[in-house]
Protein backbone atom coordinates (compact mmCIF):
# COMPACT_ATOMS: atom_id res chain seq x y z
CA UNK A 1 0.00 0.00 0.00
CA UNK A 2 1.22 3.82 -0.92
CA UNK A 3 0.28 6.15 2.14
CA UNK A 4 0.73 9.66 0.99
CA UNK A 5 1.04 11.77 4.38
CA UNK A 6 0.23 15.29 4.56
CA UNK A 7 1.57 16.95 7.75
CA UNK A 8 -0.18 20.46 8.76
CA UNK A 9 -0.07 23.17 11.31
CA UNK A 10 -2.48 25.69 11.67
CA UNK A 11 -4.37 24.29 8.74
CA UNK A 12 -1.58 24.58 6.40
CA UNK A 13 0.91 21.77 4.73
CA UNK A 14 4.15 22.25 6.05
CA UNK A 15 5.21 18.79 4.71
CA UNK A 16 4.40 16.01 2.58
CA UNK A 17 5.34 12.25 2.40
CA UNK A 18 4.95 9.53 0.00
CA UNK A 19 5.47 5.81 1.00
CA UNK A 20 5.57 2.29 0.48
CA UNK A 21 4.33 0.49 -3.03
CA UNK A 22 0.89 0.01 -4.64
CA UNK A 23 1.19 -4.17 -4.98
CA UNK A 24 -0.54 -3.96 -8.54
CA UNK A 25 2.66 -4.69 -10.78
CA UNK A 26 6.14 -5.36 -10.33
CA UNK A 27 8.70 -2.22 -9.87
CA UNK A 28 8.55 -0.77 -12.88
CA UNK A 29 5.37 -1.29 -14.39
CA UNK A 30 3.04 0.10 -11.34
CA UNK A 31 0.92 2.50 -13.22
CA UNK A 32 -0.29 3.70 -10.13
CA UNK A 33 3.34 4.02 -8.33
CA UNK A 34 3.90 6.30 -11.24
CA UNK A 35 0.98 7.99 -10.97
CA UNK A 36 1.68 8.84 -7.29
CA UNK A 37 5.12 9.29 -8.00
CA UNK A 38 4.78 12.07 -10.66
CA UNK A 39 1.95 14.05 -8.73
CA UNK A 40 4.50 13.95 -5.67
CA UNK A 41 7.55 14.67 -7.11
CA UNK A 42 5.88 17.42 -9.85
CA UNK A 43 4.44 19.39 -6.91
CA UNK A 44 7.96 19.08 -5.16
CA UNK A 45 10.10 20.36 -8.20
CA UNK A 46 7.20 23.16 -9.04
CA UNK A 47 7.35 24.46 -5.11
CA UNK A 48 11.09 24.37 -5.64
CA UNK A 49 10.98 26.54 -8.69
CA UNK A 50 9.19 29.38 -6.75
CA UNK A 51 10.89 28.70 -3.65
CA UNK A 52 14.50 27.57 -4.28
CA UNK A 53 16.46 24.41 -4.00
CA UNK A 54 14.23 22.14 -1.08
CA UNK A 55 15.96 19.69 0.70
CA UNK A 56 13.57 16.28 0.75
CA UNK A 57 14.30 13.11 1.97
CA UNK A 58 14.71 9.93 -1.18
CA UNK A 59 14.47 5.93 -1.00
CA UNK A 60 13.93 4.19 -4.34
CA UNK A 61 13.74 0.47 -2.94
CA UNK A 62 11.00 1.59 -0.44
CA UNK A 63 8.90 3.96 -2.51
CA UNK A 64 9.97 6.55 0.26
CA UNK A 65 9.85 10.62 -1.00
CA UNK A 66 9.66 13.12 1.61
CA UNK A 67 10.17 17.03 1.74
CA UNK A 68 8.77 19.94 4.09
CA UNK A 69 6.54 22.91 2.47
CA UNK A 70 7.98 26.38 3.11
CA UNK A 71 6.10 29.28 4.20
CA UNK A 72 7.47 32.86 2.24
CA UNK A 73 6.32 35.54 0.21
CA UNK A 74 5.31 33.09 -2.60
CA UNK A 75 2.99 30.73 -0.03
CA UNK A 76 0.10 31.15 -1.93
CA UNK A 77 1.59 29.97 -5.09
CA UNK A 78 2.41 26.64 -3.23
CA UNK A 79 -0.63 26.35 -1.43
CA UNK A 80 -2.36 26.27 -5.10
CA UNK A 81 0.24 23.63 -5.97
CA UNK A 82 -0.15 21.58 -3.03
CA UNK A 83 -4.18 21.48 -3.87
CA UNK A 84 -3.85 20.52 -7.28
CA UNK A 85 -1.45 17.47 -6.17
CA UNK A 86 -3.95 16.49 -3.39
CA UNK A 87 -7.02 16.31 -5.96
CA UNK A 88 -5.03 13.87 -8.10
CA UNK A 89 -4.08 11.99 -5.18
CA UNK A 90 -7.26 12.14 -4.01
CA UNK A 91 -8.67 10.99 -7.22
CA UNK A 92 -6.42 7.87 -7.80
CA UNK A 93 -7.36 7.03 -4.03
CA UNK A 94 -10.99 6.80 -4.95
CA UNK A 95 -10.08 4.79 -7.78
CA UNK A 96 -7.98 2.33 -5.97
CA UNK A 97 -8.41 2.25 -2.35
CA UNK A 98 -6.99 -0.70 -1.82
CA UNK A 99 -3.72 0.59 -2.56
CA UNK A 100 -3.49 4.23 -1.83
CA UNK A 101 -4.04 5.52 1.58
CA UNK A 102 -4.09 9.38 1.98
CA UNK A 103 -3.67 10.82 5.79
CA UNK A 104 -3.31 13.91 8.38
CA UNK A 105 -1.01 14.23 10.44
Amino acid sequence: MITVTLFKQNGSVIGVRASGHSGLAESGNDVLCAAVSALVQTAYLAISDINGKLDYKRDDSSGYFEFEVPFGKDRHDTDVIIRAMCVGLMDLSSGYPQNLKLEEA
